[in-house]
């Protein structure tokens, strides 16, 4: 191997931490640098997030045009491309603003481009597992960090840090100008019926609970595969348990009751995310009222996509002229991923949930040939996943979700020919 072959996975590499931390503490410090410099540049620090996927993408593409590229067997990989592909084909339908546009591109086509990127890149053994190791360490360090500032009085937010001035200064935040005490970021009603006021949420360095409890449930799956080939992880685990818990996210409270009904019943396995996603969605429209209501009233945006399907609009309205994050008016699809993707898609909107379903299926297929028992456990991740993107918009955040993507990537990838333990 030549130099520059060399140089070309290390500067990949280098890429791949760097894109691991912005994940984890972007938000974190551009809201620091804010407080401290009150520069509004620093509201756009998550930007680097993109940055570094779409660096990774081009060294991908760089290494498939020179020959230096793995050639993975991994057809999550060929499901990604057609998911790309599809993605593509539907922003000739768009007539939004450049910005609607470019958010929702992001919003479908990051995690599947990250998922890619990684998978082709020719990895060694050892940056592997240094890479697993480092998602590890720093998913405990934000877990540990967010139980901190979640014991901390509301004045961390409100007057040391000013959290709502952070978040009112950037453009792209639609949501940014909800008071502290009014923000369903930092408090949840969903538990009213029982407590006679909202619940702190812990938003740690990601400065919101969604994405956070993907990064949460990714640590549990992780803990879990290390127990599972027999090393200590008891202390992880329930760093991801309390950490989970403490987003009063729906989607990690789902995932813990779908998980023992796994391990105990066999079903739901992630080798039948499609089955359960049917099962939900035919849930979600037959009981409407029982969906609906309280804590999970945002599921009318996956009964809204449903019934914008049986109405025949099978071509969807293009990429962001629909779902929560629109400026056409049509707001189809809510505050459910999938409602979003069958919103502006149409039935093509089903293909993240197949693209999921051929990723579990590779994991568990990698794991079997492997004789590994921790790789059931990642591919368990999955079932977080698919449940709240069928439930929730925070699917198609980045944060934790891509993270997760990240870590089956580098699973599946050929040079992973032992599960990190």
């Amino acid at each position: 191997m030549n130099p520059a072959e060399r140089g070309g996975p290390r500067l990949a590499f280098a890429l791949l931490l760097a894109l691991v931390l912005a994940l984890q503490f972007a938000p974190a410090l551009g809201l620091i640098g804010y407080r401290l410099t009150s520069q509004v540049n620093f509201t756009l620090i998550g930007a680097a997030r993109d940055v570094g996927v779409a660096l990774l993408a081009g060294l991908a593409a760089l290494g498939w045009l020179t020959g230096q590229r793995q050639s993975p067997a991994n057809p999550g990989v060929g499901w990604g491309w057609v998911l790309l592909a599809v993605i593509a084909a539907f922003t000739l339908a768009t007539d939004g603003t450049p910005l609607v546009l470019a958010l929702n591109l992001r919003r479908l086509g990051l995690m599947p481009l990250v998922f890619i990127a990684v998978s082709l890149l020719p990895w060694t053994p050892r940056q592997v597992d240094r890479a697993l190791g480092l998602v590890v360490a720093t998913c405990a360090l934000v877990a540990g960090a967010g139980l901190a500032e979640l014991l901390a009085p509301s004045a961390l937010w409100t007057d040391w840090l000013r959290v709502s001035d952070y978040t009112a200064a950037s453009g792209l935040d639609r949501f940014g100008r909800i008071p502290f005490e009014d923000s369903g970021r930092f408090f949840s009603g969903d538990l009213n019926p029982w407590i006679d006021r909202p619940l702190r949420r812990m938003v740690s360095t990601y400065l919101e609970p969604t994405t956070l409890a993907a990064a949460m449930a990714l640590l549990l799956v992780m803990a879990q595969a290390r127990r599972a080939r027999g090393h200590r992880a008891g202390g992880l685990l329930l760093l991801a348990l309390v950490g989970g818990l403490a987003t009063v996210s729906k989607g990690f409270a789902l995932f813990l009751l779908l998980v023992p009904c796994w391990r105990a019943l066999g079903l739901p396995s992630p080798r039948h995310l499609v089955p359960l996603s049917l099962c939900v969605c035919a849930l979600a429209w037959a009981w409407p009222l029982l969906t609906s209501q309280g804590g999970f009233n945002h599921v009318e945006g996956l009964i809204s996509a449903l019934d914008y399907l049986a109405e025949g609009h099978l071509l969807g309205e293009g990429i962001g002229n629909a779902g929560n994050y629109t400026d056409s008016g049509n707001d189809v699809g809510g505050e459910s991923g999938l409602g979003n993707a069958i919103g502006q898609m149409g039935i093509a909107g089903v293909l993240p949930v197949l693209w999921a379903a051929a990723i579990a299926r590779a994991v568990l297929a990698t794991a079997a040939a492997r004789r590994d028992p921790g790789g059931p456990w990642l591919a368990a991740w999955l079932l977080f996943w698919v449940i709240t993107f069928l439930l929730s918009a925070s699917s198609l955040g980045v944060g934790g979700n891509a993270l997760g993507f990240i870590v089956l990537a580098l699973y599946l990838h050929p040079a992973s020919d032992n599960a990190p333990a």
